[in-house]
């Protein structure tokens, strides 16, 4: 708790610093070909509904012959844009503030802004509504061929590409969907179904939603928007409503791309493993949105991403509630410097270079999987009927596989359960987690730290709500857990721990939970050996 309070007031101090030497806007833009010189300064800009929106430009060194494409970055909840390329948190420190700085080094007109409700620009957060927070960044752009000179052009205006962590990646996905302008995207860490990453099969992920209520209307003080605030209030009583999901439904990818209106850039996704907010599925159903559309999309899968405060932890040197590491290597072969990779896309998608490297349609680090088919589940085995009893103390595993060799395993494990039980508990919240079961020590390692909840009346009225559905098999509803990675030793055994409490969703008390559960589960194919074929 002190680090990340150290972290918080570290970050306020360079958003203070920031103000201090700001560069001011000239008040005319010369749009005639010359020789620019390398600088940043402040601006601001009107959004169509009146909001105004802050935002710092870097200017590339350009000769009078030269053009140079936009990039665009933004920050993630609650934080605020990149105003000083060194004394601000993106600047310093943050991954995609770094690729943008190397980028405005390297030739690429730079803005970083803020979204509404964030930093200096007015207006109140609605979580990526299509008509508000990407409409802003169609107003980024709109400015940018209106008073920058020297703009790489193609037949649809700028050519633009587009970074960001968490919810700047979120808005990519709506942007890209409403303007082709935006040619190549770097989305992180981000949703592509928020209704369901927020409150997965209908139970809310309180620690989350109270974190992000807190980072969102506290720090950024009053900046919810009204539904939001009642959205927020609705999802304390401990299941999703129907005002909440028709709130939240158009501001995701997930929507976009179920009424043909898939992203229209070029993607490269990177998702982590070990992200309880927004896990790895998010980033396979939106790159599979994308590659319907016949865009081109690679997806990294790292083992950050973000870490639950006080609950879960970076690596020693990293942002306490945020990572996602500086390589991978793909295949359990070749290394790619992230950044390095980053910059390299945005080169090839909007310069028109050679791609100095060959990246995989997928990427998971020290995996050897390397198509998006390899993530599928494939393989069946039944639950024997089990009697579950968990206490505070104790977790139930039931087994599934037992390695007979070495073996690696990534991707979304599906469950269809029926749980039978007594009236007295007809209400009752388990905890799913895929974990492995040490030959050697007997103790059990929950993959990726991730868990699922399963409430079989939350996730009839869930399924309700969602899909409209009234006549479902509700003794066996099907369930998708959260994306794993995990890699077994001979005699270690694969199965599913069950249990009646989550450090993720503390809001939920309830007392000892009695009833037999059986059903099937479909896991991804195991990889035996070095590489995948």
């Amino acid at each position: 708790m002190r680090s990340y309070v150290l972290w918080l007031c570290c970050s306020l101090v360079l958003v203070l610093q920031g103000c201090v030497h700001a560069t001011t806007q000239p008040n005319s833009i010369t749009l005639k070909t010359t020789e620019l010189k390398q600088r940043y300064y402040q601006a601001k800009t009107t959004a169509a509904d009146g909001t105004v929106l802050a935002f710092t430009v870097y200017q590339p060194h350009l000769t009078s012959d030269q053009t140079a494409p936009l990039l665009l970055h933004t920050h993630g909840f609650g934080l605020s844009r990149m105003k000083r390329p060194e004394l601000s948190l993106y600047g310093f420190l943050l991954p995609t503030g770094q690729v943008a700085k190397t980028a405005w080094q390297n030739g690429y007109w730079v803005i970083s802004y803020d979204q509404r409700g964030h930093g200096d620009s007015q207006g109140k957060i609605r979580l990526t509504d299509p008509e508000k927070e990407a409409q802003d960044v169609i107003t980024m752009m709109n400015w940018a061929e209106k008073n920058l000179p020297q703009l790489t052009k193609n037949q649809n205006g700028v050519r633009t590409g587009m970074i960001g962590e968490s919810y700047a990646g979120g808005v990519q996905y709506l942007a890209s969907a409403l303007d082709p302008r935006l040619q190549a995207i770097v989305p992180i860490t981000t949703w592509y179904d928020i209704v369901h990453s927020l409150a997965p099969n209908g139970v809310p992920k309180s620690n989350w939603i109270a974190f992000l209520n807190l980072i969102g209307d506290w720090w950024n003080w009053n900046k919810f928007d009204p539904e939001l605030k009642q959205a927020y209030l609705d999802t304390q009583q401990g299941q999703l409503k129907q005002s909440t999901y028709d709130f939240l439904n158009t501001h995701q990818a997930s929507w976009f791309c179920s009424h043909n209106q898939a992203p229209q850039a070029d993607a490269l996704i990177i998702q982590g493993f070990r992200d309880v907010l927004f896990p790895f599925n998010e980033g396979i159903k939106a790159a599979q949105c994308i590659q319907q559309a016949q865009h081109e999309v690679h997806l990294i899968g790292v083992q950050g991403g973000h870490l639950q405060p006080f609950t879960q932890h970076s690596p020693l040197g990293s942002t306490p509630f945020w990572y996602i590491g500086k390589s991978v290597r793909c295949g359990n072969q070749q290394q790619y410097n992230l950044q390095k990779t980053i910059l390299t896309w945005f080169n090839q998608k909007l310069k028109d270079q050679p791609p100095a490297e060959s990246l995989p349609e997928l990427c998971v680090d020290q995996s050897p999987v390397n198509h998006f088919a390899d993530l599928k589940p494939v393989t069946s085995y039944d639950l024997k009927k089990t009697w579950i009893a968990p206490t505070a103390s104790q977790a139930v595993f039931i087994p599934i596989h037992t390695a007979q060799q070495s073996a690696s395993m990534a991707g979304s494990p599906v469950i269809s359960l029926n749980m039978e039980t007594t009236p007295e508990y007809a209400d009752a919240t388990l905890f799913i987690s895929v974990a492995i079961k040490s030959k050697i020590t007997g103790k059990y390692t929950i993959l990726n730290d991730q868990s699922v909840p399963f409430n079989p009346a939350k996730k009839a009225s869930y399924d309700q709500i969602r899909l409209g559905l009234t006549d479902q098999n509700s003794k066996t509803p099907s369930i998708e857990l959260p994306s794993v990675y995990g890699q077994l030793n001979q005699g270690d055994t694969l199965g599913l721990l069950i249990n009646s409490e989550s450090l993720y969703y503390q809001k939920i008390q309830q007392p000892k939970i009695e009833a037999w559960i059986s059903g099937q589960i479909v896991l991804p194919k195991l990889w035996h050996g070095a590489a995948a074929n």
